[in-house]
């Protein structure tokens, strides 16, 4: 990666290298999304409403692992891109030895927490016993095997800031592949249903977790994994932590955003919405994955131009970011706006949810290109070491934004406005970003007419 950044003398050239990395993570946070509808389709195809209702309400409690992991992931990479950055590379094998040592604490942090918990957390919904029963079991294997999710989490951030984003991508391809074919198996030809999606899920992620981690092994990585004196390297674990936070975010801010919506399509059309709703989450979330391939694509290469204090080529990484996000977002609209009609046969859905399914997809669908400036956005103040600001954009969207809008506009169309309150948030925070971005300009020319005064 040094080698290849250093090269980059013009614009073209870092162009290139934007392609370089921005684009295999696009590719591996697609498979990310792909992997929900995997299952989706499967799980559609045995067990019907049921199944997906099921998943629906199990799956945004899971994500505490997939966030756990991205946090680590995202954060420790970052510190590893710029350590390399400034030429430091004992501390970027440090940071690489923490974060290993904090995904093996938070495995068995989130297994043994959360499978305790997850009864109450599912009970909260009141659905039928029968529904409550299903959504638990694919939930308790999930988080039992949470180190699955973490460990593929995790090590992908880590292979991709050591300089190697197409590997991961790679990588990340085997495992969806593995997943289709376990899916098929387990679900279809062995009809376990849920289960067999769930169990699907956590061999894939483990053969992922498995292949991404032997890269550091293998001899072939420019930072080495050091087994001696780990423990001595969680002395990183409070800077890896706040760099991760946003990224934690992101992925807690998915799973309050499902549980929302959840509780709102329950209250304004019973299991019905939720069964559509869980069809919906498996959509969306493909949009939301390429948005945040983008955002995690330009995150080595940004931190890197931190670390070797070049700040023009940083933000012009970054304005490569936005247009790139914004531009997906808007395909993204588009191609979700005309196919809505289509999607809910492919989940084996009729009648009038496949109906709710189409109308919540279009109305929800002009949302793809401000969510595209708040997640690339997000990532550039992270990677800079801005924790605060990309916190804020994080986390006033699920914990203020949403929660106005989701409660506010179904009183006026009802089950309408639960699916149009993720286009009224987006807009608004994206607004808000647009002002903190101007800021941040303002402040680097300020720095920069300074030192050129000096």
């Amino acid at each position: 990666m040094l080698t290849l950044t250093w090269r980059a003398k013009n614009y073209k050239d870092m162009s290139l290298l934007f392609c370089r990395f921005v684009l295999p993570a696009l590719a591996s946070q697609l498979l990310s999304g792909v992997y929900t509808i995997v299952d989706g389709f499967f799980v559609g195809m045995a067990t019907g409403n049921s199944g997906l209702a099921a998943i629906g309400i199990a799956y945004p409690f899971t994500m505490v692992a997939i966030a756990t992991g991205a946090g680590i992931g995202v954060g420790g990479g970052a510190l590893i891109s710029t350590s390399m950055g400034r030429g430091r590379m004992k501390t970027a094998e440090r940071v690489l030895a923490c974060m290993v040592m904090l995904m093996v604490l938070a495995s068995l942090l989130i297994s043994f927490s959360f499978s305790i918990l997850l009864p109450n957390l599912i009970g909260l919904f009141n659905v039928s016993k029968e529904l409550a029963s299903l959504a638990t079991v694919y939930a308790l294997i999930l988080l039992l095997f949470s180190s699955s999710e973490i460990f593929m989490m995790g090590m992908l951030g880590a292979v991709r800031n050591d300089g190697h984003p197409r590997k991961a991508m790679y990588i990340m391809i085997t495992g969806f592949v593995l997943n289709i074919i376990l899916d098929w198996i387990l679900v279809l030809i062995y009809p376990f249903g849920v289960a067999g999606a769930a169990w699907a899920t956590v061999i894939s992620q483990t053969f992922t977790a498995i292949l991404l981690f032997y890269h550091f092994l293998s001899g072939n990585s420019n930072v080495k994994l050091r087994f001696k004196k780990m423990w001595r390297s969680l002395a990183f674990s409070g800077r890896t932590m706040s760099m991760g936070i946003s990224p934690f975010g992101v992925q807690v801010a998915a799973a309050l955003t499902m549980i929302m919506h959840n509780w709102q399509s329950f209250s304004y059309g019973g299991e019905q919405a939720i069964a559509a709703y869980s069809v919906i989450s498996y959509v969306i979330p493909v949009g939301v994955m390429l948005q945040e391939g983008v955002a995690e694509g330009i995150q080595p290469l940004v931190s890197y131009y931190h670390g070797a204090l070049l700040p023009a080529r940083r933000r012009f990484t970054a304005k490569m970011g936005f247009s790139s996000a914004f531009g997906i977002g808007i395909i993204c609209s588009v191609l979700l706006f005309v196919f809505a009609p289509f999607i809910p046969g492919f989940f084996s859905m009729r009648g009038s949810t496949a109906a709710m399914v189409s109308r919540g997809l279009m109305l929800a669908s002009p949302m793809f290109p401000f969510l595209g400036l708040c997640k690339v956005g997000a990532s550039y103040f992270q990677s800079i070491g801005q924790s605060g600001h990309s916190s804020f954009i994080t986390y006033v969207d699920p914990f203020l934004i949403l929660p106005f809008f989701i409660w506010l506009l179904p009183t006026f169309w009802k089950l309408d406005g639960v699916w149009i309150s993720m286009v009224f948030a987006n807009v608004v925070l994206s607004a808000i970003l647009m002002v903190m971005w101007f800021v941040e300009s303002r402040a680097v020319s300020f720095v920069h007419l300074a030192h050129r005064n000096l």
